[in-house]
């Protein structure tokens, strides 16, 4: 699907995101709060705060994973703060991801695994 400028995966993309994050050809970026993020996580995924990004902090780093070729996943709990980081990234020329607008429960049962 696409949103915009911005890819947003669907369904169908599932298998190709876990396949392309197993073998290292993406990043999973997740911008939930640090509170949540202690709480629960998956294994594959880094942190940068949506309001770490709303200050510009941590869009270095997206720069330096997209450097290396490799695909950028946005994710969130319920997939709205995804919405508020798709713009704030374009501020700062960061336009090359795909959103992942699904829950986090739907992340689960699509196979994505949590971090024990």
């Amino acid at each position: 699907m696409e949103y915009g400028d911005y890819k947003v995966s669907g369904e169908e993309d599932y298998a190709q995101i876990i396949d392309d994050m197993r073998n290292d050809r993406a990043q999973l970026v997740d911008i939930r709060e640090i509170q949540e993020w202690e709480q629960a996580r998956f294994e594959c995924a880094i942190h940068v705060p949506l309001s770490d990004l709303s200050k510009g902090i941590g869009v270095d780093i997206l720069k330096k994973i997209k450097a290396t070729n490799k695909k950028i996943y946005l994710h969130c709990f319920s997939g709205s703060r995804v919405q508020m980081a798709k713009t704030i990234l374009g501020q700062y020329g960061c336009q090359d991801f795909s959103i992942i607008p699904f829950s986090m429960m739907q992340m689960l049962e699509k196979g994505f695994k949590p971090k024990q």
